[in-house]
């Protein structure tokens, strides 16, 4: 339970970051770069955390 918290917290600072970012920023910026790393590694968060959740159901 210990991981799934601390993946909670790095979604809710990435969230924060994400809003203070330019979203109409060209992606061959490097602001869009940026962007859209954070939005991958959000993506790739929310996934570990279903998957932590969907293990702990399945117990």
């Amino acid at each position: 339970m210990e991981k799934l918290r601390h993946l909670i917290a790095q979604k809710a600072r990435l969230e924060v970051a994400m809003q203070m970012m330019d979203t109409d920023a060209q992606f061959d910026s490097e602001d869009g770069r940026r962007y859209a790393q954070a939005l991958v590694r959000l993506v790739l968060i929310q996934m570990q955390i279903e998957e932590i959740e969907k293990e702990a159901a399945h117990k």
